[in-house]
């Protein structure tokens, strides 16, 4: 087993953000934490999943349909929210999707830190 960090999101948190997709491999389980650069954001941050059939090889291919994962979802309040932990990755490819309420004037980063074979 493997267990390694990586950054799925880093932008602005002044609106609301999608990060890129990320391919899952051989990945087993996975947490997120949210890292907010000030005090006034709110919104929610999820973790979203893609099953799509890869067109060549799949570290390259780019995902078109997503959906929300389930018990995924992170409600965000001050800058803070809880950390999000999917036990089961059985997913082609995540990515993290920040929807911003209000506030906010730095940045968003969501530290993904998983655990593969």
């Amino acid at each position: 087993m493997r267990n390694s960090q990586v950054k799925i999101l880093s932008a602005g948190d002044t609106s609301s953000q999608t990060g890129s997709s990320y391919f899952t491999g051989q990945l087993v389980s996975a947490s997120f934490a949210p890292v907010f650069g000030d005090v006034t954001a709110a919104g929610t941050l999820k973790i979203q999943c893609s099953n799509d059939v890869p067109v060549g090889a799949p570290q390259s291919f780019i995902p078109t349909n997503w959906s929300d994962i389930p018990n995924a979802t992170s409600t965000i309040v001050a800058g803070v929210g809880p950390a999000i932990v999917i036990p089961n990755m059985c997913f082609g490819w995540i990515r993290a999707v920040y929807t911003r309420a209000s506030g906010g004037s730095s940045t968003v980063v969501v530290n993904m830190n998983q655990l593969g074979c």
